[in-house]
């Protein structure tokens, strides 16, 4: 996308839709809602909390309003971040912001008509979907990012490695596993806290927490292969999802020193769609980098990348 459209549309399109969104129903429907709305819910989804809907407004108002004036300094602002830092600010705060505006758009709709706000119920499946429509505009957000200007990263130079001398019919196959434990845990936990969830209060957050456990459970390790069709990468215990870069849309493959923050943090980073970039991003450290066809790159942590750099380019060579 043109640099200019992307700047216009992250620092004023973005936020006008958001702010539209979220407060427009409560505008509609003041006269129609109690004088206070429900704004906590126990786990069983019964309302124990409320508040004024000034404070209400207020209080998520903030919320909306970090998240906006992240994407508002991203638009704004000239000094170029290094790659990943731009889409995952887009990101974050295209999300933040637009689930704040959600709840207050729910709210306002759900509590309309209502006498008491005892009377209220909590989200249930109506919150995965304010999730569900908060992460499909914080990848916008990050696509919008991701075509303004960037610095280089200290792995864009980074030179090819030497092709691996292979002889003619000679085939090879390299593969690695990497665990991380902080993300096994962590999964584990969200996992443990769905089944408390579901079996003592409410179904609807304990599919929220078992989602949220296997999403992280998929990054607690990764299985990373390359041979003559490519790169392989496969996360988690099951098989599926995985990753397949095919050799015809490899230009190059160089071994590099990865730093999380560079790459927007860890876990799967980017989008190649979207982006132009991504990384699976476990440790920091020594790391395998391709460039590809149309200047996007996907970058993994692997450990000895300089072998399947070198078997990369070697098939890169024979394809050519």
């Amino acid at each position: 996308m043109n640099e200019r459209y992307a700047r216009w549309l992250l620092g004023l399109g973005l936020p006008v839709t958001v702010l539209a969104c979220g407060y427009g129903p409560l505008i509609v429907y003041q006269s129609e809602l109690p004088a206070r709305l429900a704004s906590h819910f126990t786990l069983a989804g019964v309302a124990d909390d409320s508040m004024t809907i000034f404070g209400f407004a207020a209080t998520f108002g903030v919320m909306i309003s970090l998240g906006l004036a992240a994407c508002v300094a991203l638009a704004v602002g000239r000094r170029p971040l290094q790659g990943g830092v731009a889409p995952f600010i887009g990101f974050l705060g295209a999300f933040i912001s637009s689930l704040g505006a959600g709840i207050v758009a729910w709210t306002s709709i759900s509590q309309r008509g209502l006498v008491r706000w005892e009377e209220a119920h909590g989200a249930g499946w109506p919150l995965l979907g304010l999730v569900g429509a908060a992460l499909t505009i914080g990848a916008t957000g990050a696509y919008l990012a991701s075509s303004l200007p960037t610095a280089a990263d200290s792995s864009a130079a980074a030179e090819a490695t030497p092709a691996m001398a292979l002889a003619s019919g000679e085939r090879a196959v390299w593969h690695r596993t990497l665990h991380n434990r902080w993300f096994l845990g962590l999964g584990l936990f969200f996992v443990a806290g769905s089944i408390v969830t579901a079996l003592f209060t409410h179904w609807g957050y304990a599919s929220a927490s078992l989602l949220v456990g296997l999403i992280v459970l998929t990054l607690s390790g990764i299985r990373t292969r390359v041979d003559r069709h490519g790169l392989y990468v496969g996360y988690g215990p099951l098989p599926w999802p995985k990753t397949h870069i095919a050799i015809e849309r490899i230009t190059s493959a160089s071994a590099i020193d990865v730093r999380p923050m560079e790459w927007g943090g860890w876990g799967y980073r980017g989008s190649l769609t979207l982006m132009k970039r991504a990384a699976v991003v476990l440790r920091a450290g020594p790391g395998l980098r391709l460039d590809l066809n149309g200047g996007k790159v996907f970058v993994v942590t692997v450990d000895d990348p300089e072998t399947p750099a070198a078997l990369l380019n070697a098939e890169v060579q024979r394809l050519r």
